[in-house]
């Protein structure tokens, strides 16, 4: 079985490490296939869309896979259940906002996710980093996902602000009642209130949706802890 994972912002791709040896402990045949958003330069979220969908159709020799996707790739993961649900036996999103609803609030959020491309063009990363980790989603818990800065490219990460802006991607709860034999866990952890709240709404309004919160656990939730969201997981997908 092939899950397909997307990292969030200011992550790459070996993110996943940790996660990947927790489930391969107890699934020898499971084959993590880890997308890299800075592998290519996208021009939209459509332009993302077509080409991971097609690349996942020639890798999954005509099985459905898993998706995974953690915050900016748990949005990413919804456009890729809406543009192909056909390739999906299940999706695990991770504290992702599925839009705006506001017009206000989409131009409020690309004014920052601008200010945020510029900043990386011109400021260190380092300094830029610890300010991305002190914002209040993150609830003052220290960061415990992998990462290296070193293999941080900054100009690319400033397009997937650019590109990947909740200011300019369409609301997708709308369409998400298309979704009929596609079942859907969306994963938030105990003290992330805000992501719950979206969460509780989604499984609330849409039958393959499904919600579940994680004790001990922030917006992070499958670094902050790894072995419920795990079981978490395999409970759902393998179940």
């Amino acid at each position: 079985m092939k899950i397909f994972c997307i990292h969030g912002n200011f992550q790459t791709a070996k993110v996943w490490q940790p996660l990947e040896e927790s489930m391969k402990a107890g699934f020898s045949d499971l084959e993590m296939i880890t997308e890299d958003l800075c592998a290519k330069q996208f021009q939209s979220f459509d332009n993302w869309t077509d080409d991971f969908c097609g690349r996942v159709k020639a890798q999954a020799n005509g099985e459905k896979s898993i998706l995974l996707g953690y915050s900016l790739g748990g949005r990413l993961a919804l456009h890729a259940c809406l543009s192909r649900p056909d390739l999906w036996k299940s999706a695990i999103v991770v504290g992702a906002d599925p839009g705006l609803e506001s017009e206000e609030e989409k131009k409020l959020q690309l004014a920052r996710d601008r200010n945020w491309a510029e900043r990386l063009k011109r400021e260190p990363l380092e300094k830029l980093v610890d300010e991305w980790d002190a914002q209040p989603v993150f609830g003052g818990i220290e960061n415990q996902a992998p990462r290296n800065l070193g293999e941080m490219d900054p100009q690319k990460i400033s397009q997937q602000f650019l590109i990947f802006s909740k200011g300019i991607q369409r609301n997708l709860a709308p369409k998400l009642a298309e979704l009929k034999n596609l079942p859907i866990l969306f994963v938030s952890g105990e003290k992330d209130q805000k992501y719950q709240v979206i969460g509780e709404k989604l499984a609330k309004s849409f039958s393959v949706i499904n919600a579940q919160v994680i004790a001990d656990a922030g917006h992070r939730v499958p670094w902050e802890n790894t072995e419920s969201f795990v079981q978490v997981l395999i409970d759902f997908a393998f179940g």
